[in-house]
């Protein structure tokens, strides 16, 4: 098992999972083998979920695909390219992460507790460059 998909699949734990096995089985796959990811956070529940998730090189907005298509990246950036993280709740929960190009990344997570966790710790990550102890 690669550095990356035993990172992933310790980050993702960290959440409150519901049953999507494209969530284990082909996220790691667009991950670089030795890439460490410190958060994952799961989108809305569903047989094809989109997730966010932060990497020591890079932040992605990545989603679990069926078993004709592979999962895909939506969108990508630098890690450096990340300036912040915003987390609105309320009906609809949206977690918002804001880069220096100036078009954030958005998605609605599955729980709002992880989404709160979620941003607690990244944005403790972008001041500091380590997360919470």
């Amino acid at each position: 098992m690669s550095r990356a998909a035993m990172s992933y699949a310790s980050a993702l734990n960290r959440n409150e999972l519901f049953e999507s096995p494209g969530l284990r089985r082909d996220i790691p796959a667009l991950l670089h083998p030795d890439e460490e990811v410190l958060l994952v956070l799961p989108g809305v529940a569903g047989d094809f979920p989109d997730l966010m998730i932060a990497t020591s090189s890079r932040f992605l907005l990545a989603a679990v695909a069926g078993p004709i298509k592979k999962a895909k990246i939506k969108r990508e950036v630098r890690a450096i390219d990340v300036a912040g993280v915003r987390y609105r709740p309320g009906l609809f929960t949206r977690m918002r992460v804001e880069t220096t190009a100036g078009k954030g990344i958005k998605m609605i997570p599955n729980r709002k507790v992880d989404a709160q966790r979620f941003a607690l710790e990244f944005d403790h990550l972008l001041r500091t460059g380590s997360l919470p102890s």
